[in-house]
């Protein structure tokens, strides 16, 4: 179904760059990396609080799965974020592009809202539609680009949104998850669990944020 738009607001529409700016790496945790993107013009004001988030459809035969994810504020600013083109692959260079946005969420504090975004193509690490990052906007300039070289489980906002937990893991097999807690400010890791392969769950000592990203990921299946 076509998202119908709010055109009779005064909406001043804030433009996301595709394109990564900057690139930094966790010392501790050596397969997570953070890269950033901006925003090019103003943010929101710091008194605007998300009201909403709206994914439009692709256009049919245009190669996307989803068009562009709408971040609506309360003083009818927007943020819109847009996809990378498509390109094709070739025999010498196997593509891996992104074709849509997936599991948008917004934190308590409503002015941090993250989602993950669909990846296919020959270049990819799965041939099926996966989504290999996790994306933060803080209603600032930045949008941070949280990726651990595996699958995206599932993944939550804690603490109102102070902090994001995420459980990685790869596309096939009975793996019970890399379950880690970031700050959702910057993308660093904070705490790490591995789930018991035993019992394909987390040991009863597991910490609590944990046991309750794994019980929202078992609710959400």
């Amino acid at each position: 179904m076509k998202v119908v738009l709010y055109a009779l607001l005064p909406i001043s529409a804030l433009i996301v760059t595709a394109s990564p700016t900057a690139y930094s790496k966790n010392s501790d945790f050596d397969d997570n990396r953070v890269t950033e993107s901006h925003i090019t013009s103003h943010p929101p004001s710091a008194t605007a609080h998300i009201q909403k988030y709206e994914i439009e459809e692709a256009a049919r035969g245009s190669g996307y799965a989803t068009d562009k994810l709408r971040i609506i504020y309360d003083n009818a600013q927007e943020v819109i974020e847009t996809l990378p083109p498509i390109h094709k692959s070739t025999d010498e260079n196997h593509v891996c592009n992104v074709v849509g946005f997936s599991d948008p969420k917004v934190a308590e504090d409503k002015r941090t809202i993250g989602w993950t975004e669909k990846q296919a193509g020959n270049g990819c690490f799965a041939t099926a539609w996966t989504s290999g990052e996790i994306f933060v906007y803080r209603s600032g300039r930045a949008v941070l680009h949280i990726s651990q070289g595996q699958m995206v489980w599932f993944w939550m906002f804690v603490d109102g949104g102070k902090h994001l937990a995420a459980v990685w893991g790869p596309t096939h097999g009975a793996e019970v998850g890399d379950y880690q807690l970031y700050d959702a400010a910057t993308g660093k890791v904070i705490s790490e669990i591995f789930g018991n392969p035993d019992t394909q769950s987390l040991s009863p000592d597991a910490p609590e944020w944990a046991k309750q990203t794994e019980q929202a990921m078992h609710q959400q299946r």
